[in-house]
């Protein structure tokens, strides 16, 4: 469904110089065209939808719109802030070892786009499983 999404978002920069008299927006507007989320609007929504700790972090990342934000250093900041307040760091020990900082947000968009259930975080090995799901689908 966010294919479009993803394909904008993955683009690190644009091939060819922009069209003279043509504008660039700045990142701000780019947020707001695309729809991208703020790291600050990502701890706010994950923190007004879990009053209470919840062991699914990665279900409430999503829920929150993690996946919709730009880079994967800003997934990394909205769990270090989430933390903060309190909260076990989102994501499982497991994906964290088997995935990489820029795998871990294109596994979270894999997650929302499939509607993952929760069921899969039960145990390792049903995690592990659906880490080989997502990287067979890349």
């Amino acid at each position: 469904m966010f294919a479009w999404l993803k394909k904008i978002v993955t683009r690190s920069r644009p091939t060819a110089a922009p069209i003279q008299g043509t504008r660039v927006p700045p990142a701000d507007d780019l947020r707001q065209t695309l729809q991208v989320a703020t790291v600050w609007q990502v701890v706010d929504r994950f923190l007004t939808q879990n009053p209470a700790p919840t062991p699914f972090g990665v279900h409430a990342l999503v829920d929150a719109g993690a996946a919709n934000l730009l880079d994967p250093s800003e997934l990394v900041q909205v769990c270090e802030k989430i933390q903060e307040h309190g909260y076990q760091y989102p994501i499982n020990p497991t994906l964290i070892q088997e995935l990489n900082q820029s795998e871990l947000l294109e596994f979270l968009r894999w997650h929302g786009q499939n509607e993952v259930e929760r069921e899969y975080y039960a145990n390792e090995m049903t995690l592990r499983e659906l880490i080989q799901r997502f990287q067979a689908d890349r």
